[in-house]
């Protein structure tokens, strides 16, 4: 092994290769992947942990990291009852405040990724703004608690009522994974900023680990327990 580690690493024609194909990749491939595993870790930590509560997922878009969450669960986790939501409006953002986060670009089709509804029997898709989805009674009563949060709204504004809603459903122990969490907008907000009015970092969330471009885990831990 360490003449194979010695060979890769003095060979040019191999880095080049690697860089080749890392530079030719598109990198929204590449962080689908990273996002993939990092969903995938987690919900392999959820369930040796025994965190209790749902996966929700806001901004699903195109319904595909939520099918993966699904499939996730099917494959690996059987035994265990967990409900999964898909919370996005379809229609794009309710302000347009960044030049690449526009709602031309992120409008998609609710009747294809309500199909996951029928695929799996524990997933529910909500449409409708965050104001909106977020308030309505029934969505309240039904998440009672929350083990995997995942934030993929993309602007600051979206995030607020997000963070509202699940700071008082966090399971301890939960896992909450930010999307695009230091990308600023057109008014210098991002994310970030908003996720610290709600959270104390290393007080009652913790930095776990990264993904992808600009996303950032966290896991919550009750201050009294």
């Amino acid at each position: 092994m360490n003449k194979l580690i010695q060979f890769i690493s003095r060979n040019r024609f191999i880095h080049n290769l690697a860089s080749y194909f890392v530079i030719k990749l598109p990198l929204f491939i590449l962080h689908n992947f990273s996002k993939y595993f990092s969903i995938r870790k987690i919900l392999y930590s959820i369930n040796i942990d025994n965190i209790k509560g749902d996966y929700c997922e806001f901004g699903c878009f195109t319904g595909a990291s939520l099918n993966h969450a699904l499939n996730t669960h099917r494959n690996y986790m059987k035994s265990r009852k967990m409900q999964f939501y898909g919370f996005d409006s379809f229609q794009g953002f309710p302000v347009e405040v960044h030049k690449e986060f526009k709602s031309k670009n992120f409008k998609s089709d609710y009747r294809i990724v309500r199909k996951l509804e029928k695929k799996f029997d524990n997933c529910k898709v909500v449409k409708g703004f965050f104001e909106d989805s977020l308030n309505d009674e029934n969505i309240k009563s039904s998440i009672q608690k929350i083990s995997f949060a995942f934030i993929d709204c993309d602007i600051a504004p979206s995030s607020k009522k997000v963070f509202e809603f699940i700071k008082p459903r966090l399971s301890n122990g939960a896992y909450i994974m930010i999307d695009d969490f230091y990308n600023l907008d057109k008014n210098g907000e991002n994310i970030h900023k908003i996720f610290r009015e709600y959270f104390d970092i290393n007080k009652d969330v913790f930095t776990h680990s990264y993904f992808g471009n600009e996303g950032v885990i966290f896991r919550f831990f009750k201050k009294d327990e």
